[in-house]
């Protein structure tokens, strides 16, 4: 592929995450240059201010730019969101998102290998040391391909990830991500690699204070605007757990759509097939069935006719789920409450699975009943965490994928159940 050609292309993909007017900004010296790790919090954030970077939430761990404030570039390409991870008061791990499937769309097969072609050798011209080609990583969600350098004080990786294209199944190829990750050489630390917690140790996670029981230490993953809320909360609870599994590769795990998402239950049955590679258990607590919300939506029927409120369809023809954004929350409440053992035993999961320091994937409806906060999802289906409870306010914690402001929020306990389409954990086995 010539040049020119490749370059429009590559721009092409990278615009959807692009403002028009965004500046230009270089992130070649934060990338490439080994001052960067001896350099403070302040630092980084004052350097690269015009790169438009912001916290990822009120703990400062890490930071990100999405590439919407400005236009990032590494190496002479357009690159989309960055994220400098930082351990106390120095930078400890970078990581670029190249190409991923959800910010830029779908891109050809030549423009996948022609982009890691070039970041490989711009890489290897950049550090004076040939990559070595890691190949598949077996124990990685995805099974992804990289290439290793070190050098000048950093060790860097260069992953990349693509559906094959299978003529006699009519599978078409499908290019997922390409990513570059650095950490600093000496620090014990790698690209690759993370520190992985035992089941045992997950309780001195949970913190006690005003009344209050929650989880800390889960990280934060901003969604954007992607409706990728599935992926990226199961990304916080896999970071939460050591696991460097990011958002875009559980997307192509769960074939998951920047526009549409991925379901709660294909997620899980996803996750469920891959369990045994990451020594995890992936378990239901409670679903909302189908058949189910048929019967709740004839219970509220009975309910709504009394007080002459809105009765909804039960027609074959209708898709049942759409009626929990137009139920009435007084009336959805006195339905889903009659239902006394359900209510008492989602309490009881709740407040089982805090203490032990596992944070519950929740899906639910939002905007039903009123949140704490601006969500940027007014109303409709999402999942988010549920991180911790209030007995004495009869309240649940929980977090949402949608970056700092939204670590942890409250909801009143019997709110939080009459919205719930079903509850869900992933678990260390050992």
């Amino acid at each position: 592929m010539k040049p020119i050609v490749y370059l429009i292309l590559l721009s092409v993909s990278a615009a959807s995450c692009w403002s028009q007017s965004a500046p230009e900004v270089s992130i070649d010296s934060l990338v490439l240059s080994s001052s960067t790790w001896e350099s403070t919090v302040n630092d980084v954030v004052k350097s690269y201010a015009t790169a438009g970077f912001a916290w990822t939430s009120a703990a400062k761990e890490s930071a990100r730019a999405d590439g919407k404030r400005a236009s990032l570039t590494l190496l002479g390409r357009p690159v989309g969101e960055t994220i400098i991870y930082f351990s106390g008061e120095k930078p400890r791990q970078l990581q670029v998102s190249i190409f991923n499937r959800g910010d830029n769309g779908p891109i050809t097969e030549d423009v996948y290998l022609a982009t890691v072609d070039h970041f490989k050798n711009a890489l290897t011209e950049k550090t004076q040391v040939s990559a070595v080609d890691r190949g598949k990583d077996n124990k990685s969600a995805t099974r992804s391909e990289g290439f290793l350098w070190q050098a000048g004080g950093t060790a860097y990786l260069l992953e990349f990830s693509a559906q094959k294209e299978v003529k006699a199944r009519d599978i078409p190829f499908r290019a997922e991500f390409i990513r570059l990750r650095t950490v600093p050489l000496g620090s014990g630390a790698s690209p690759a690699k993370a520190g992985r917690a035992t089941r045992a140790a997950l309780p001195a996670n949970v913190v006690q204070k005003d009344g209050d029981t929650f989880i800390q230490n889960i990280p934060m993953v901003d969604q954007g605007e992607k409706g990728y809320c599935v992926v990226a909360t199961t990304a916080r609870v896999f970071g939460y757990y050591g696991m460097q599994v990011d958002q875009h590769e559980i997307a192509q795990i769960a074939n998951a759509s920047a526009e549409t998402g991925t379901s709660s239950s294909g997620m899980i049955e996803s996750l469920g097939r891959i369990a045994g590679r990451f020594k995890v258990r992936v378990k239901t607590h409670d679903e909302m069935e189908y058949p189910e919300l048929g019967d709740l939506v004839e219970d509220y029927n009975r309910i709504a006719k009394r007080k002459n409120g809105r009765e909804f369809s039960t027609a074959p023809t209708v898709n049942l789920w759409m009626h929990f954004d137009a139920f009435d929350p007084e009336i959805l409440k006195e339905t889903r409450l009659k239902d006394g053992a359900g209510f008492k035993s989602f309490s009881a999961e709740v407040q089982r699975s805090v203490d032990a320091g596992v944070p519950l994937l929740w899906t639910v409806t939002v905007g039903i009943f009123p949140e704490q906060k601006i969500n940027p999802q007014s109303r409709g289906g999402h999942m988010r965490l549920i991180i911790g409870y209030n007995t004495a306010t009869n309240e649940i914690l929980y977090s949402d994928s949608w970056g700092a402001g939204h670590e942890l929020k409250r909801l009143g306990l019997a709110e939080a159940f009459c919205a719930t389409h079903g509850i869900y954990s992933i678990q260390p086995i050992l």
